[in-house]
């Protein structure tokens, strides 16, 4: 599927001064060195101003420290361990970091941006730091040392949050998310574009655009209710000019849906329109553009054009090499590798498949240690060394021995050892598909485990063979009842039966999906969840009624598009309570997470005492809910329920 995260604006003030790395001449920048600092030293003026002068000065003058720069910006100030003098040496550390901005020095490069963070934790600049340590994470992750980044990306979202930086916090999230999907830890990146979606919901419509249009990716195929419900939310945003798809993002969305549905031409078609938007870009970008390459090739692939597929990959493969992108790399090498194989270059293929997974198993195990980063580069000049000697040597001593052979015996051995380099090559290639195979299978039985059981419980039950029941002080619980279904299950066949049941019931999985809300369990036509459980921080009891209120507005548009069509339809009532309860598994065979408690029972009694299209909730779920804003109630009094006598309940709707 498709996932890539665009760099915020202010990770890129901070990481890359567009100026300098694009290349691009400006018009008022001073032309010598002196005029440079005087610019750098007028701490008057604007923040992107002063730095780009600074770097260029450090371009033209590579003698000049960071120490002198802040010295200059701060004449006069001799006390180098002041909070002032920090910041404005934390600047000067940034903008030399980008004199090493070159692939080739990407050691020197990270390790000054790292100084840069220091000074700015020290100056006690919060937002600085924020900024530094998030910039620091995009680093990582455009080297494609994911596991590198996580600690950074952790340290923006901390002292975002600690500022109360709502916009810092959803940029934080979202690039630990990005990462969290490029070490295949899908439950995670899901979860926290989940958080992201609700953090920009009414507050940011461009953010929650962005949310939504990585959340409709994740989606499994075959079940497309999720996806067209994230989609729909995005495109509206666009068409309501609320938000801007500068990215092609839905272009590309449908680009990928088409490929999954192997509808090639119509996948090409969308591929060839965002790669001609970014081709006519000023300056290129050659991430975008390498990306776009690789997943041309992929749909040549699918299309069976082979060659076309190769000439495009090892296109996007260069660009790639040339600026050290390591993410696209990986884009280009998978199809290259699948298009060789199909021509029938079983050792190309066999080559390209190697390189792409000691890529990608670098990517996830890549260290993040600046004191063996310089290690590690000499480390490789010296292999690189002690690898041409042994070749050197090697020559020689095979020269003596073609030599000292006889023509008949070194035929014999090369007929041998081409045996055994067909045989191994064979071996291998049989070998890596039934790796893949087995490491898919085990991929779907995973999921299929976690789609019948929470997480959390999976996880204890995989560890300790069986799960602990629970007791939760406050679990929020939904039920939901169709009305008349006896009567319109006579009016239809059992297959069209089911099959509304199924689309009424898909949609209501994707609705608590993106609350955190449980789905305990359906009994013929009745739905029941849980807020609160297996985590408790999970979803909250407003959560859940939120939830509420999109099912029954789910089905009240369900029922106009069936009425239209003349079909019969459901109407609803749900029912809302909210108190303790013991959860856990039972038995052995065909188990399931389930709930038990005085509280499930009030649940159903909430369900049966309501009214159809109406969400009816108990006293104790109004107490916890009554002040979240855009939600208005409807006292209803004491209200006879079956089993409890008369109970205190509301319904509740959006104001």
């Amino acid at each position: 599927m498709y996932y890539r995260e665009r760099m915020s604006n202010t990770y890129r003030v901070i990481l890359a001064l567009l100026v300098i790395r694009s290349g691009i001449p400006c018009s008022a920048q001073p032309a010598n060195t002196d005029s440079l600092l005087r610019v750098w030293g007028d701490t008057t003026a604007a923040f992107e101003e002063r730095m780009t002068a600074l770097a260029l000065a450090y371009q033209q003058d590579s003698s000049l420290t960071a120490l002198q720069a802040a010295q200059l910006a701060l004449p006069g100030m001799t006390d180098t361990t002041s909070r002032i003098f920090m910041h404005q040496h934390g600047l000067a550390t940034l903008a030399r970091g980008h004199a090493f901005i070159d692939p080739s020095n990407q050691t020197e490069h990270v390790k000054l941006l790292r100084k840069a963070l220091k000074d700015f934790e020290r100056s006690g600049d919060r937002l600085l730091e924020a900024n530094m340590a998030g910039g620091l994470g995009a680093t990582f992750v455009e080297l494609g040392q994911f596991s590198a980044a996580v600690p950074y990306q952790l340290q923006a979202l901390q002292a975002f949050e600690a500022l109360h930086d709502t916009a810092g916090i959803y940029k934080a999230l979202a690039s630990i998310a990005y990462t969290y999907m490029q070490l295949d830890d899908v439950p995670r990146a899901q979860l926290t574009y989940l958080r992201c979606l609700r953090l920009a919901e009414g507050r940011d419509t461009q953010q929650e655009f962005d949310a939504l249009i990585r959340l409709a990716n994740f989606s499994g195929s075959g079940d497309t209710t999720g996806q067209r419900m994230y989609l729909q939310r995005a495109e509206a945003l666009v068409e309501q000019g609320k938000a801007i798809d500068d990215g092609n993002e839905i272009c590309m969305y449908y680009a990928f849906k088409y490929l999954a549905e192997k509808d090639c031409e119509r996948a090409l078609e969308r591929i060839d329109h965002a790669l001609k938007v970014y081709m006519s870009m000023t300056p290129r970008s050659p991430n975008w553009i390498s990306f776009l390459l690789g997943t041309k090739a992929r749909a040549q692939v699918c299309a069976h054009r082979y060659r076309e597929a190769i000439a495009l990959s090892k296109e996007g493969l260069q660009m790639a090499t040339d600026h050290g992108l390591l993410k696209e790399t990986l884009d280009n090498l998978r199809p290259l590798a699948e298009a060789c194989e199909a021509v029938g270059d079983v050792r190309n293929a066999l080559l390209y498949t190697q390189r792409y997974h000691a890529l990608k198993d670098s990517a996830a195990t890549a260290t993040s240690a600046s004191n063996l980063a310089g290690a590690l580069l000499s480390a490789d000049f010296e292999k690189q060394q002690f690898a041409d000697s042994l070749a050197t040597a090697a020559q020689r001593a095979q020269d003596r021995l073609v030599a000292e052979q006889e023509v008949q015996r070194q035929r014999t051995q090369r007929n041998v050892l081409l045996g055994f380099g067909a045989f191994g090559l064979l071996f291998a290639v049989v070998d890596f598909r039934r790796r893949r195979r087995i490491k898919a299978e085990h991929a779907r039985s995973e999921a299929l485990l976690l789609n019948i059981l929470p997480h959390e419980v999976a996880e204890e039950l995989k560890a300790k063979g069986h799960a602990d029941a629970k007791h939760f002080d406050q679990v929020t619980i939904l039920f939901t009842d169709f009305k008349g279904f006896t009567e319109a299950s006579e009016k239809l066949s059992p297959q069209e039966l089911v099959e509304e049941l199924n689309t009424c019931f898909k949609a209501f999985d994707h609705i608590i999906t993106a609350r955190g809300i449980e789905k305990i369990k359906t009994i013929g036509d009745a739905y029941m969840c849980a807020g609160g459980l297996p985590v408790p921080s999970s979803s909250t009891p407003a959560g859940v009624v939120q939830a509420a209120l999109e099912m029954q507005a789910f089905m009240i548009a369900r029922k106009r598009e069936c009425d239209a069509l003349g079909k019969p339809a459901f109407e609803m009532r749900i029912g809302i309570h909210t108190g303790p309860v013991v959860a856990g598994i039972v038995g052995v065979k065909k188990f399931a997470y389930d709930i038990w408690g005085d509280t499930v029972n009030t649940s159903s009694r909430m369900e049966s005492s309501g009214e159809v299209g109406q969400v009816n909730i108990s006293e104790s779920t109004y107490a916890l809910v009554k002040d979240e804003p855009g939600l208005s109630f409807t006292p209803r009094g004491k209200v006879q329920a079956k089993g409890k006598g008369e109970m205190e309940m509301y319904f509740v709707s959006r104001s």
